[in-house]
Formats: structure tokens, C-alpha cells, sequence
């Protein structure tokens, strides 16, 4: 499928890199941010920007919308907890989602792409697994995104893809600086199996998903494959800066101390993600094979500084 432009919603780390990505493979991108600085990284790559707010009015989206445009949908389910619908009215989470999946319908786009959470799976005790296991979330987020991938596998009329995506890192997005501070607390020793992601392989697989993904609606689980425990990363990262190792805390002490559902889930919940199916369909070639190939440029950049 040639497509010519793309419509990012909610240009926010991961969105300035898809932006400047597409933009280098000769792609007009429009862009939404409410972000200043953003908004002058995004104008300065020739991108089109403008202001549009989450919300049950999603039709100022559709002046940019067409059948030569992917939209990529990057905004995170705004709801502080979780709380289903009704045979009346969808959940609060789902009205932004909905409403855009609504306007992308009437204007003809025939790609829509939403970046969505491995925090979808739940819990699989360190196990592999692929697209095809059960979604069974055990926290609010990835309740609101499993409602959400439903919305948009299941919207008719158009090809719906949900990247579900591990733990982002790049340039600016490490634990380097948490590690630094002493902030950084290594939960049950680190022994929790953590998978990691590029930012700029995550660009290149929504940009593969806009553009040449198979017809018909289906999720890619993005990760480069190579899972890793948590403390074999903070060890690599402490090697290479001289830091201390972090103490180790209990994970009962960790959640009594964020009281966050969501993120006790990110250290209770794990397992192996396999990229096969983002690899062999999408003809991606991954430029960060694993975390540790990603980290070692980003710490010899902090070393030349």
C-alpha cells in the first residue's frame, strides 16, 4: 500500500521519533501536541503541527485525515483508574479512542495504528509468549489498553494494528539518570525478567505497521527480542559508570511505598516477549538487536561529554 502522509497523535517521545523518521523517508507527517517544545522540534523537521486535546471531539483530526494517511494513535488511556462501561455508554477511557476511530471511518483512512502496552498480557511468570496469548491485565492501565486494542482490532472498515510495546529506551530515556540520584530501586534484587525497546527500532515498527502491514486488522508485539533480568542491565550500566549497584528492597516494601497499582505491576508482572511475528511479517531489521547494544552508545556519548 502507498501511503503519502502520516497523522500522529500525541507526538510525545516515541512520536518525535516516528516523526522524524517518516520524514526522512519523504513522508508529509501532521502532528498533535500541546507541548512547546515539542511543537518547535516537530516544525523544524517540516512537520505540520497543531493543537488537539483528547476529547469526544475528535473532527478537527479529520481535516487531515484521507485514504493516503496512516494515523498513529499515541495517547495513553487518560482515566485515573479503571471502570468498565455500560450497555449505554462506553467507559471514560475509551471516548477519545472511539471518537477518533470514528472520524478515521468517515474520512476513508485505511490504516490506523495504536501503540499500546505489553501491560495488556498480565502476568506470565517469566514465560515465553506471543500475540496469541490470553490478554488477562492485572493492573488499571493495561485494563484501559486491552478495552482499547479491542476498539481498534475490532473497528469495521478499516485495518486496525495495536503494537504492544515492552519498556522504551533511547537518548534521553534511560535509568541513568534514576541510577545517578539514588532513586532507582532494584526490586527483589532485580531478578525480574525486564524487555527492552529502542526508541528509534520502536519508530521503525509503527512506520512499518502505517505503511506495509498485511490487510486485516492484527497486534505486534514490539521488543527486540532479547529479555534480559533487571539487574544484568543495572550491573552493565553501573560497570560502565562507575555508579554503586542500588540496594535491593522487598517487593512488599516497594508497593507499600508508591501505593501505585500500576507501576507495583511493572515489577509483579513478567515474561519473555517474542518479536517473530514484527520480524517475519514487517521485514524489520532491527538497529538496537539488544539493551545492551542500545546502552553502550548512550553511555560512551555521556563519557565524551
Amino acid at each position: 500500500m502507498t501511503l503519502s502522509r502520516i497523522l500522529m497523535v500525541g507526538a510525545g517521545y516515541t512520536g518525535l521519533e516516528i516523526a522524524r523518521q517518516a520524514r526522512a523517508a519523504g513522508l508529509e507527517v501532521v502532528a498533535t501536541t500541546s507541548n512547546a517544545e515539542r511543537r518547535e522540534a516537530l516544525e523544524a523537521m517540516g512537520a505540520e503541527v497543531f493543537d488537539w486535546q483528547a476529547s469526544a471531539d475528535a473532527s478537527p483530526l479529520g481535516e487531515h485525515l484521507d485514504a493516503d494517511t496512516a494515523l498513529i494513535y499515541s495517547v495513553p488511556p487518560l482515566a485515573e483508574g479503571y471502570a468498565p462501561g455500560s450497555e449505554e455508554a462506553p467507559p471514560e477511557h475509551l471516548i477519545p479512542l472511539l471518537a477518533t476511530i470514528e472520524v478515521a471511518q468517515k474520512q476513508g483512512c485505511t490504516r490506523f495504528v495504536y501503540l499500546s502496552s505489553t501491560s495488556v498480557y498480565g502476568d506470565y511468570n517469566a514465560q515465553w509468549i506471543d500475540e496469541d496469548a490470553e490478554l488477562r491485565p492485572s493492573s488499571p492501565q493495561g485494563k484501559m489498553r486491552r478495552d482499547s486494542e479491542l476498539a481498534v482490532l475490532g473497528a469495521e472498515g478499516i485495518d486496525g494494528y495495536t503494537l504492544r510495546i515492552v519498556g522504551i529506551y533511547g537518548p534521553g530515556r534511560t535509568i541513568l539518570g534514576r541510577l545517578e540520584s539514588g532513586r532507582y530501586p532494584l526490586v527483589d534484587g532485580g531478578k525480574k525478567i525486564t524487555n527492552r525497546i529502542h526508541v528509534e527500532d520502536l519508530a521503525q515498527a509503527a512506520l512499518a505497521a502505517a505503511l506495509r502491514a498485511p490487510e486485516g486488522s492484527r497486534a505486534y508485539n514490539v521488543s527486540d527480542g532479547q529479555p534480559t533480568a533487571v539487574r544484568d542491565l543495572v550491573s552493565f550500566v553501573c560497570e560502565h559508570t562507575g555508579l554503586p549497584m542500588p540496594e535491593p528492597v522487598s517487593i512488599d516494601d516497594y508497593a507499600r511505598r508508591v501505593q501505585n497499582p500500576d507501576i507495583v505491576a511493572r515489577w509483579t508482572n513478567s515474561a519473555r516477549v517474542s518479536n517473530r511475528r514484527l520480524i517475519d511479517e514487517l521485514k524489520i531489521e532491527l538497529r538496537y538487536p539488544d539493551v545492551f547494544a542500545g546502552y553502550r552508545p548512550i553511555l560512551q556519548a555521556r563519557d565524551a561529554d
